[in-house]
């Protein structure tokens, strides 16, 4: 009991500075996604003409604080013939025109292939940007940082957009861990938008315990060694069964093992 009681007094001053720093996952099952933002986002519909002259209904969500504009645009293309790589590309070539690109590489989230890009703009401010194309849908996440202390928001504005997650009709997810499953153990990293059960059960652990129950143990132990040192509500990579997959820690509290 008293390794429990530990366990949740540091997990309770790691929720404090989480709250702090404000940051929270937003879900909106409708337009398929999840992000981090520092505040709740002020959503935004309209028109916007692409560099193809294209009119197509856009849908921002954004948030302003302390000299950062945190902006998640959808583009619905679904009228189009548009398809996934041109898309992005284009989208990419009108980014870099702002400016000079620093960083400009292919990236994957739940799957979907995109690019993820940093440009430094002639007024100094520096963007870092996730781009996608999902279902006939075009997001941009630009963490746009603006001078003159541009390059010391640039952890907040890199968390923005690598936070990005894509939503699946009946997971919640889309493929996450592999196969469109949710991962099954009580990890210390979740996918954003869902919860952990906590109880006496949540982890055995004993040598005599069932092969699920082993693999159980195993993945909770991946996810504590993803999440050491963070706070809850970062974003980490897992390492799983299928490879590497992008998750959020949360707190857990699990019994110690009995030997």
């Amino acid at each position: 009991m008293k390794a429990l009681s530990a366990v949740l007094l540091v997990g309770l001053a790691m929720c404090r500075g989480a709250q702090a720093q404000e940051w929270h996952t937003y879900t909106y099952p409708g337009p398929g996604f999840a992000i981090q933002f520092p505040a709740a986002p002020n959503v935004q519909t309209g028109k916007l003409k692409n560099s193809l002259g294209l009119t197509l209904p856009v849908t921002r969500y954004i948030v302003r604080q302390d000299g950062v504009e945190y902006t998640l645009s959808v583009v619905d293309y679904s009228s189009t013939n548009s398809d996934a790589l041109s898309t992005i590309a284009e989208t990419a070539r009108s980014f870099s025109a702002k400016g000079k690109v620093e960083g400009n590489i292919g990236a994957r989230v739940n799957g979907n292939v995109g690019r993820r890009m940093t440009i430094t703009e002639g007024d100094a401010s520096r963007s870092d940007i996730a781009i996608f194309f999902v279902d006939k849908h075009l997001y941009t996440a630009v963490g746009r940082a603006l001078p003159p202390h541009a390059m010391d928001r640039s952890a907040d504005t890199a968390r923005f957009e690598e936070s990005l997650q894509f939503l699946d009709e009946d997971t919640g997810l889309r493929a996450l861990f592999g196969g469109g499953s949710r991962a099954r153990s009580n990890a210390a990293a979740t996918p954003p938008g869902s919860s952990s059960i906590t109880g006496p059960n949540a982890a055995r652990g004993s040598s005599g315990g069932s092969a699920e129950e082993h693999s159980e143990t195993s993945a909770n132990q991946r996810a504590d060694a993803a999440c050491a040192g963070k706070s809850p509500g970062d974003v980490v990579q897992l390492d799983t069964p299928t490879g590497p997959v992008p998750a959020i820690c949360t707190l857990t509290a699990r019994p110690i093992a009995r030997h």
